[in-house]
Parts: C-alpha cells; structure tokens; sequence
C-alpha cells in the first residue's frame, strides 16, 4: 500500500501527511513500535478488552504501529467480508483523530491514541453514523444477554449531528452487519458507556434535542460514576478546569457543561443497552 493510498484510506489531513510518511521512516523504527506492534497482532481477532500492559504511553509510538498495521487490518477486513466503504469509514477515525489534536494543542500528534486500539484489534466497525466495538459483556439482564454473549459497545465519533434518523439508519446497519460478518457471535442487544448517557442531560436540556433522543434509547444499566472532566474534554478537548473562563459558551450543550463544571459537580458516566 503506497503513502497516497494509505493517507487516504485514514483520511489524514494534508497538513499531517509529512510528519506521518517521516514517521514511516525506518529511522523511527524502534523496539517501543515493534513491541507495540507485536501486542495488537497478537490481540487481532481475540476481541478481548484487557488491558495491554505496561508497552508505552508515547502517542506517537502507537500512531507509528497503526500505520504500519493498517495494511494488515484491510486485509483483515476484508477476509471478513466487510465492505471498504466500511473499512474506509472505521479507519477514517485515525486521520479524525490527528486532526482534532491539531485542533486542540496547536501541532501533530495522536493524543487519543488508546481510542484507536479496537481498531486495530479487529474489534471496531463504523456503521453510519456511530462506532461498534464487538466484544463479550461482562453484564446480565434478565430476557436480554447473559455475562458472555457478543455485544457491540456503542461508541460516538465527532462526525456530525446525532440526528434520530442518522441514529436509526447506523442501527439498522449493524443488525444486518453483525449477522452477516459474525453469524458465530449472534447479538441482541447493543450497549454504550458514555458521559452523554449521565442523567444530568435528560433533566437539563430540552426533550426535543438530538441527545435526548438518543439517551433515551437505553435502559440504564448499573450505577453511574464520577468522571469530573469528561464532558469538558469532549465537548472542549481539555481536561484543565483552569481553562472554564476562556472557553466558548456557543451552544446550549457547551453552555449546560460549563454552568455544571464551574459548579464543582462532578460529571457521570452512564452506562445502557437497548435491543438490536
């Protein structure tokens, strides 16, 4: 797979083309990036969610090792028989990824490097508008999955509205993906684990918004915990409280996250599932 063609297929920015071809560099080769390497093709098609261990925190060691990899996650892909306008869809995250480091610190880099390792792990697909991620749950609920069947783990990447038809469309999409790629890990019921899922949104923002439509698509599914600044880095791509002056109040989402933080009420991340 050439540069050009590589680029494209992770939509990397122009702007962040160079410093990824000089990445590709076999000067840049080191044991970090082989060990790296070696740990997600061993996890390819294992669907596991354990930790990796201690490899390396450098982001750019991991941005090195998926460029690397995506040869092989394509022909993965497509052993599965997923189309590559999926494979073009679940791959353009790293490229979105760069971008929005670019956005939030000023320069290259991959600052969310640990979202992408499901990508790079087999268990990851883009479908429509949202990300699943096929893994066996931990979790029962009676009448609907039991700790170890398959479940995709719902995941909302920057692309756009969360309208209710986009919403709509991107389920109707995995119903018949996972039955088709995976007839050997049949599923019933998709979940997700997010800050958007803290019932805090529901009682503070209007019924008729997009994000209320999509949280009360699930029924909760144990306790929420504190996470203090998760909403502030995916609304605002900081985590420094210090920063809650300067930042814009542009829309009634941002604004809600604002008001709460400055509050010194923690955030919560929710967890729910709701039936495919």
């Amino acid at each position: 797979m050439g540069l050009d063609e590589l680029f494209r297929l992770l939509d990397v920015a122009v702007e962040d083309r160079v410093e990824c071809a000089n990445l590709l560099s076999e000067s840049t080769r080191s044991a970090d990036v082989d060990h790296a390497i070696e740990t997600l093709t061993a996890r390819l098609g294992s669907y596991s969610q354990d930790p990796l261990g201690a490899i390396t925190q450098d982001p750019l060691v991991w941005l090195t090792a998926f460029l690397r990899l995506t040869p092989i996650l394509v022909n993965w892909h497509r052993r599965l028989g997923v189309s590559l306008e999926v494979t073009r869809a679940t791959f353009a995250d790293v490229g979105r990824n760069i971008t929005i480091h670019r956005r939030a610190h000023g320069g290259f880099g991959l600052e969310t490097w640990d979202w992408l390792i499901p990508h790079y792990t087999g268990m990851m697909f883009a479908l429509g508008r949202l990300n699943y991620m096929l893994h066996p749950t931990k979790e029962t609920v009676d009448g609907v999955m039991v700790a170890g069947d398959w479940v995709p783990g719902i995941h909302i990447p920057e692309s756009g509205p969360l309208t209710p038809q986009a919403v709509d469309d991107s389920l109707v999409q995995a119903r018949a993906f996972f039955s088709t790629h995976f007839p050997d890990k049949p599923v019933a019921a998709a979940a997700c684990v997010s800050w958007l899922l803290d019932p805090y949104l529901v009682e503070h923002l209007p019924e008729d918004t997009n994000i209320v439509s999509f949280v009360c698509r699930f029924t909760a599914l144990g306790r929420p915990y504190d996470d203090a600044t998760a909403a502030l880095f995916f609304m605002f791509r900081t985590r420094d409280l210090r920063k809650l002056p300067d930042l814009p109040r542009d829309s009634t989402l941002r604004r809600l996250v604002l008001d709460r933080a400055l509050t010194g009420d923690p955030w919560q991340i929710g967890s729910g599932y709701l039936r495919l």
